[in-house]
C-alpha cells in the first residue's frame, strides 16, 4: 500500500510538471543568457582591465529607475572578464557598475533616481574627516532583454583624480603641518558625475629625509577654480595655499582630460617665500622618448 501511494504521489508531481514540459509552454518564462564583456583601455588601445580594477559591483534599474538586483562579480567573472547578467524577464534595463568599490558605501538604492544615488568614503556618511577615496572605476549601458541570447560590450571609465604631494624645507621647528585638499566634490552619483557640499579632506602623510609625502583618490570634480591645496599648522593656519585650476594652467604637462590622471604638486619651503612646482620625477614619466 505504502508503495502504491509513492507511485500516485510521483505521477502527480510529474502531471503538474507536465504543465511546462509536455503540453503548453506559453505560460512557462524562459530567460535568455546575457553576456557582458567587461573592458578598460584608459587612454590608449590596449586592455588594462585587470591592471586598475579588482572587483566590480553591478547595480540593474528598470525604466524607472527602481532598482531589480545587484551582483558583486566573483574572481574569475573578474579575472575573464565574463559576467551573466542575473536573469531578467523581457525589458528594457540600464546596468551600471562601480570597479573597485571597496570602502566607499553607497546611499539610498531604492530612492528611483539615479542622480541621486552615489557612493561616498564612509566618514562622509558619518559626518567624520576624509581622507581619501577608492580609486573608482564606472561603466553604464542600456540593456534591452529579449528572448534571444546576445552579447554586449560593458566599457569602464576613470571616476578618480589620483593626487600626489610633497611638501619640503617645513617651517614650524619640527612640527609637521597638515596636507589637506578644500573644496572637494565628496562622491560620484550613477551618472558618473561628482557632487555635494564642497569638503576638505585631510590628507594621511609620511615623513621621510626632510620631505612630506601625501598620496590619495578624489573623486572627479570639474571645477577646479572651486579647490585648493593647503598647507597648515598645528592651529589651521595656512603655510601655503595652491589654487588647483591655477597649478594646472601653470603646468599643461598635466592632462585632466585623461582617464588615469595623476596630480602631482611639489610645496617648497624657501628662505624667502614659497615654491609650487611639479616634480621633476613626473616631469621624467612624461616626457617624450625620441
Amino acid at each position: 500500500m505504502k508503495i502504491m501511494k509513492y507511485v500516485l504521489f510521483i505521477m502527480l508531481t510529474v502531471g503538474m510538471l507536465g504543465g511546462c514540459i509536455e503540453e503548453d509552454l506559453s505560460d512557462c518564462e524562459v530567460f535568455s543568457r546575457n553576456v557582458l564583456t567587461l573592458s578598460y583601455k584608459g587612454d590608449g588601445t590596449t586592455e588594462i582591465f585587470n591592471e586598475k580594477i579588482e572587483n566590480v559591483v553591478m547595480y540593474v534599474f528598470d525604466q524607472n529607475e527602481q532598482l531589480v538586483t545587484t551582483k558583486e562579480l566573483t574572481k574569475e567573472e573578474i579575472a575573464r572578464r565574463l559576467v551573466i547578467v542575473p536573469e531578467l524577464s523581457p525589458a528594457i534595463y540600464r546596468v551600471i557598475c562601480f570597479g573597485n568599490l571597496m570602502k566607499c558605501q553607497v546611499n539610498d538604492l531604492a530612492c528611483g533616481d539615479c542622480d541621486k544615488m552615489y557612493c561616498a568614503a564612509p566618514e562622509y556618511f558619518k559626518k567624520e574627516t576624509i581622507s581619501g577615496n577608492d580609486s573608482l572605476y564606472y561603466a553604464s549601458l542600456e540593456l534591452i532583454v529579449t528572448e534571444e541570447d546576445q552579447n554586449q560590450t560593458l566599457v569602464f571609465t576613470s571616476s578618480h583624480y589620483k593626487v600626489s604631494v610633497e611638501v619640503v624645507g617645513v617651517p614650524g621647528g619640527g612640527i609637521r603641518p597638515t596636507i589637506e585638499l578644500c573644496g572637494l566634490s565628496p562622491y560620484t552619483n550613477f551618472e558618473n558625475r561628482a557632487g555635494g557640499e564642497p569638503t576638505t579632506y585631510v590628507l594621511k602623510s609620511e615623513y621621510d629625509e626632510g620631505q612630506l609625502n601625501a598620496y590619495t583618490n578624489i573623486m572627479r570634480h570639474t571645477d577646479h577654480e572651486a579647490v585648493d591645496v593647503c598647507v597648515r599648522d598645528v592651529n589651521g593656519n595656512d603655510l601655503a595655499k595652491i589654487n588647483l585650476a591655477e597649478f594646472l594652467t601653470a603646468n599643461p604637462v598635466i592632462d585632466v582630460v585623461k582617464n588615469e590622471v595623476l596630480i602631482p604638486i611639489r610645496i617648497e619651503f624657501k628662505s624667502v617665500g614659497v615654491e609650487v612646482s611639479v616634480p621633476e620625477w613626473y616631469i621624467e614619466q612624461v616626457k617624450p622618448e625620441f
